[in-house]
């Protein structure tokens, strides 16, 4: 992938805990193209959304270079520095209640990200009306106020104002999951509709690999800070190569291929959830992994090309691969 829009080099962000420094994401290289939807799984704690708030501009990073458009980011934004990626990268919420000034009205918020453009006046009115429509709500919940309109107008509200500045990143953090089920299909609809229309690159972070699958073009895979496979998000389905990728898709899709492998390991290993040291070594899903050796625990795995064109860290890679290669046949 050439000439990515975002490039991420030993992304980390540590925080402190007593005398430990926990790492919520450690050591993360990756790259969105323009115009690519990306996808990010992982459980709950796997430093998802850290990762895209950094990218966003809204957490500080502890070390690592982020380089933006052919341009590296300083570790500390001045206000012109942020308002300035603030007009290319934004970010829709999980909690879109949250996401809006409760003491500004609907057309009010949607503006604001014009007025910090220089569009002002008529010229944000207009636009602001524009995008009510676009999304699919009437004029006359521009008046309203946050608290007046329901979960899944509010997030129509979210997605119009991360697309009205015409940014060239989307970030989408969970925007779905706190929606019904019957919200849900039509915010996911809007949201492909949109990112096609202005071609606009996104990162689109889940727990719900049914809806990664559908709209992401790659897939990467995070575990307790880390990336641990990423590739075609077909491959990642279809054919994963990491263990935990394996038991995630297995916990969540039925007819996943690395379920088969999965009726012939022992169950997964149950651990104390305790967020990573970044004085860890070794693989950090060793402790949980049916196939971990010595190695597993000693020494940290790196992302290697597999042979379906996807990357993933782990010792066991070519054993799991013969493993795949067997149940095919």
């Amino acid at each position: 992938m050439t000439a990515p829009f975002v490039d991420l080099h030993e992304l980390r962000c540590h925080f402190k805990s007593g005398d430990n420094l926990l790492a919520a994401v450690d050591g993360v290289n990756l790259q969105i193209a323009a115009g690519e939807v990306l996808g990010l799984v992982g459980e709950s704690g796997s430093g998802k959304s850290t990762l895209g708030r950094i990218i966003a501009g809204l957490q500080s990073r502890s070390a690592g270079n982020i380089v933006i458009d052919g341009k590296t980011m300083p570790h500390k934004y001045s206000r012109r520095q942020f308002r300035a990626m603030s007009t290319q990268i934004q970010m829709v919420f999980q909690d879109s209640y949250a996401s809006l000034n409760p003491r500004m009205t609907i057309l009010a918020s949607l503006q604001e990200p014009l007025w910090s453009l220089g569009v002002k006046g008529q010229a944000a009115r207009d636009k602001a009306a524009y995008w009510l429509d676009r999304v699919g709500l009437p004029q006359s919940a521009g008046e309203r106020y946050p608290h007046e309109l329901s979960g899944g107008q509010r997030q129509r509200i979210g997605i119009a104002r991360a697309f009205i500045a015409e940014p060239k990143l989307v970030i989408c953090d969970e925007p779905v999951s706190a929606l019904d089920v019957s919200v849900q299909a039509q915010i996911i609809n809007l949201l492909q509709e949109l990112q096609r229309e202005h071609n606009t690159a996104m990162l689109f972070i889940a727990h719900d690999l049914a809806v990664v699958r559908f709209l992401a073009s790659r897939t990467a895979v995070m575990y307790l800070g880390e990336i641990v496979e990423i590739g075609p998000t077909a491959a990642v389905f279809e054919s994963p190569r990491h263990p935990y990728t394996v038991r995630l898709l297995a916990a969540h899709l039925d007819g996943n291929p690395g379920e088969r492998v999965l009726r012939t390991a022992t169950p997964v290993k149950a651990i104390a959830n305790r967020a990573p040291l970044a004085t860890d070594g070794g693989c950090r899903f060793a402790p949980r992994c049916q196939m971990a050796e010595a190695a597993c625990s000693n020494s940290p795995p790196w992302l290697h090309a597999s042979r379906v064109k996807t990357e993933a860290a782990c010792h066991r890679l070519v054993d799991i691969e013969i493993i795949n290669s067997k149940l095919k046949a």
